[in-house]
């Protein structure tokens, strides 16, 4: 690969707090760049577009599906990587081999950090130019690699679901799905959402676990409303 280029861009950071269940506060925004430099292994022209305004939600399983589970993340909240890479791919495997349960993913960047909006664009940026099923192979692998977020990173797993890397880093760097984040992070906050992870199966806001995961609570209402 040829030597990188790099591109400086600015903007204001926001704290965020991580508890024992979900990550809260923050100011909204998604936050996607923060005082930095991306240097990566790629060659890349960060070609700024248009602004993206609407992009429908990323979803597995039926659209006539009789259960609906509506999953609010920020892609660096540390709860979210948990729930993802554990109890949401356990009920991913257990529910998803029938008709009757989808999951659709909404962004909520907190921020709790800058990468909450930049994997959140990367990401959708995925979506948009593959599909739903690239976007949550995207999803998961960022989640594996949370701890390890660098331009490169994203970079790389945009590269390895087939998405356009230069592609991918030019829309995370320059927020190109601001709009379609603050969207969704708007209708979580109507609906109720406080922190991440927010789940809703049907309607019903699933409570926070005191103890354990999110699997349990999850799988019961599932049950529930089959």
């Amino acid at each position: 690969m040829q030597p990188t280029r790099r591109a400086y861009l600015t903007t204001i950071g926001t704290a965020a707090a991580v508890g024992l269940a979900g990550c809260a506060g923050g100011s909204g925004g998604s936050d996607p760049a923060s005082e930095t430099t991306i240097d990566t292994s790629y060659e890349c022209e960060l070609t700024e577009r248009d602004p993206v305004t609407e992009l429908s939600q990323p979803v597995e399983g039926p659209s006539d599906a009789t259960v609906t589970v509506d999953v609010f993340e920020d892609f660096a909240c540390p709860h979210c990587a948990d729930f993802a890479t554990g109890g949401l791919s356990r009920l991913k495997d257990e529910y998803l081999d029938g008709n009757d349960v989808r999951i659709r993913h909404f962004d909520f960047p907190i921020p709790v950090s800058p990468w909450s909006g930049r994997v959140a664009n990367a990401a959708r940026s995925i979506q948009e130019t593959q599909d739903d099923a690239a976007f949550f192979e995207f999803s998961l692998a960022a989640y594996e690699n949370q701890a390890d977020y660098s331009w490169q990173v994203v970079g790389d797993l945009a590269e390895e679901v087939g998405a356009d890397p230069c592609r991918v880093l030019s829309d995370a760097s320059n927020a190109t799905y601001e709009e379609v984040l603050s969207a969704n992070r708007q209708t979580g906050i109507d609906r109720g959402v406080q922190s991440t992870p927010g789940i809703f199966v049907n309607d019903t806001l699933i409570e926070p676990p005191e103890t354990g995961g999110w699997y349990d609570p999850v799988s019961s209402a599932i049950d529930d409303a089959l």
